[in-house]
């Protein structure tokens, strides 16, 4: 990830009605000139998800905007309910953005890994379809990617890697071709059972999409073996929906750098959701979740204990 890309980043979360200043992107992005943070904004590729216009002078000036010059950035800034002092500069103090706490630890994660990808992240063979990572957040429990890789591949290579094909097979069948993810006798079943709630209710894992979120995921909890985290990981990434998967590796970050006592999964997830800023676009929303929980699991894989771990 470059310097450009980091601010760009940063920058995207600075809601309407507040500010930020180049010294405090600058900052946050490790980048010691915030003249930089001034080049890249001044050649922002994106105006409506960058909004470079709320970045101002550490003083409250404000300097060139590309799209209009000063007084047009002074006349968006105060629409958006930014407030200005009487010799006519922005008011830092009662419109700085402040960053939460929680969303700085995620610039400092995806500045140290950048971006993860789709799950199951960093270049590590994916799933082709959305069934398949339906199909592989089950597979998943108790064992690693990688034999659940063998077990996809299998599933592929018998022309039954969906959730229609995987309900038409024959449950000795499906125990052999998913026999490398471990513990095949219990997964079998629990992977049927999903895949008959899917095919017999809403058809397709599509049709899973207009539910609720909360409504689908009690419904998911309801399944034989599917518990919170699997059913986070499968409306997440599966269905995009906009919920905070907690994992053992999550516990280890939260308790790492000391942010909440509680070790409850609802208690964990509830805290990541209030405390990662929600005035987001959904897709933006859904984008944060996913590059967090994947960056939290990289950080944790690599940075195994507490003299490693650079955050």
């Amino acid at each position: 990830m470059n310097q450009f890309e980091k601010i760009y980043d940063v920058v995207s979360f600075i809601p309407k009605g507040k500010i930020s200043t180049y010294k405090e992107i600058s900052r946050l992005t490790g980048i010691k000139n915030p003249r930089i943070v001034g080049f890249a904004l001044h050649v922002n590729p994106d105006i409506k998800n960058i909004p470079c216009h709320r970045v101002v002078s550490v003083n409250g000036n404000l300097t060139g905007y590309a799209m209009g010059g000063v007084k047009a950035k002074e006349h968006i800034l105060k629409k958006e309910g930014v407030l200005f002092s009487k010799d006519g500069k922005a008011d830092i103090k009662r419109s700085a953005y402040i960053f939460p706490k929680l969303l700085i630890f995620y610039f400092e994660l995806l500045f140290k890994f950048d971006y993860p990808g789709k799950w199951p992240w960093f270049n590590v063979d994916k799933p082709h379809s959305k069934e398949e990572i339906a199909i592989g957040a089950i597979l998943t429990q108790n064992t690693n990617w990688q034999n659940v890789q063998k077990a996809i591949e299998n599933l592929r290579k018998q022309n039954a890697g969906s959730i229609e094909k995987i309900y038409n097979l024959k449950m000795d069948d499906l125990k052999q071709m998913i026999k490398p993810s471990g513990f095949y006798n219990q997964k079998a079943e629990r992977l049927s059972l999903f895949c008959r709630f899917v095919t017999e209710n809403y058809k397709s894992l599509q049709g899973l999409s207009d539910i609720p979120t909360n409504s689908l995921r009690e419904k998911l909890l309801s399944l034989k073996g599917i518990g919170n985290e699997t059913a986070d990981t499968i409306l997440l990434y599966a269905l995009d929906k906009p919920v905070f998967v907690i994992d053992a590796y999550t516990k280890r970050f939260v308790e790492r750098k000391n942010l909440t006592k509680s070790d409850n999964y609802d208690e964990l997830k509830e805290f990541f959701e209030t405390n990662l800023p929600r005035n987001l676009s959904s897709a933006k929303l859904l984008n944060l979740y996913q590059n967090y929980h994947a960056l939290i699991v990289k950080w944790a894989k690599t940075y195994k204990s507490k003299s490693e771990a650079f955050i």
